[in-house]
C-alpha cells in the first residue's frame, strides 16, 4: 500500500512539473513575440548592419504643431531631436480647450532616448496615421539609416497641412543619420558637425516696436 501511494504522489509531481514546465514555455514564446512585435517592429537587417529599436509616436500624442518650413525648395523635412530645445525649435505648442495632453516630452526622456522626424506638406489626408510606414532603421559603423515608405494619399481637403513621421529611438552616439524613402535617399545629418534639421529654419524676424 504504501509503494502504491509513493507511485501515486510521484505521478501527481510529474504531472505538476510537466504542467509548469509548459506554463513556462508559453510565458517565454510570448515575451519573445511581444519583444519581436514592439522592439523589432521592422524588416531585418541586411549583413552588415544592426537593427536598431524603435517605436513610432502618434501626431495625436502631444499638443503641437510643426513651425513652418520653405517646402517649396525642400518638400522633405527631416531631424533628428536630441535635446528639449531642439524639440522646441521645430514643435510648437498648440492649446486645446480641456485637453490634458502633454505639449512634450519630459526632460528625463532625452536622456534614454532621441526622436526622428520626417515631415511633408500636402493637402490633409483622412488619415494622417497611414501616410508614412516604417519599414527598418539599422545602424553600420555608427551611422544610423531609416528607411520609410511615404503613401501619397488623393485627399479632398481644400487646405494643407504638415503631417510628420515621429520614431523614437534608443539614445546613442551616432556620426549620421540618413534617410530613406520608398529606397531613394533624401537626405542625411552630419550629427558629428551639430546638424540635427534639414533645412534649418529661418529664425522669424522680430517684430517692430
Amino acid at each position: 500500500l504504501v509503494v502504491i501511494q509513493s507511485v501515486y504522489v510521484l505521478c501527481i509531481c510529474m504531472r505538476i512539473r510537466k504542467m509548469f514546465i509548459y506554463i513556462a514555455w508559453v510565458a517565454m514564446v510570448t515575451v519573445m513575440g511581444f519583444s519581436v512585435t514592439v522592439f523589432a517592429n521592422g524588416k531585418e537587417a541586411p549583413p552588415g548592419e544592426i537593427s536598431v529599436p524603435y517605436k513610432i509616436m502618434q501626431m495625436s500624442d502631444y499638443q503641437v504643431f510643426l513651425k513652418n518650413w520653405d517646402e517649396t525648395n525642400n518638400s522633405v523635412l527631416y531631424a533628428m531631436i536630441s535635446t528639449p530645445a531642439q524639440y522646441n525649435d521645430l514643435f510648437h505648442p498648440a492649446p486645446v480647450m480641456k485637453s490634458k495632453r502633454p505639449f512634450s516630452p519630459s526632460e528625463i526622456f532625452y536622456t534614454r532616448e532621441n526622436i526622428l522626424v520626417v515631415a511633408r506638406v500636402m493637402p490633409y489626408p483622412e488619415n494622417v496615421d497611414k501616410v508614412f510606414d516604417v519599414d527598418r532603421i539599422t545602424e553600420r559603423n555608427s551611422e544610423l539609416s531609416l528607411y520609410y515608405r511615404y503613401n501619397e494619399r488623393s485627399s479632398d481637403a481644400k487646405w494643407k497641412g504638415k503631417i510628420c513621421l515621429a520614431i523614437q529611438i534608443p539614445k546613442r552616439s551616432y556620426k549620421k543619420v540618413h534617410f530613406f524613402e520608398n529606397g531613394r535617399k533624401v537626405g542625411e545629418l552630419n550629427l558629428v558637425a551639430r546638424q540635427w534639421l534639414h533645412p534649418q529654419r529661418t529664425p522669424t524676424p522680430p517684430q517692430p516696436p
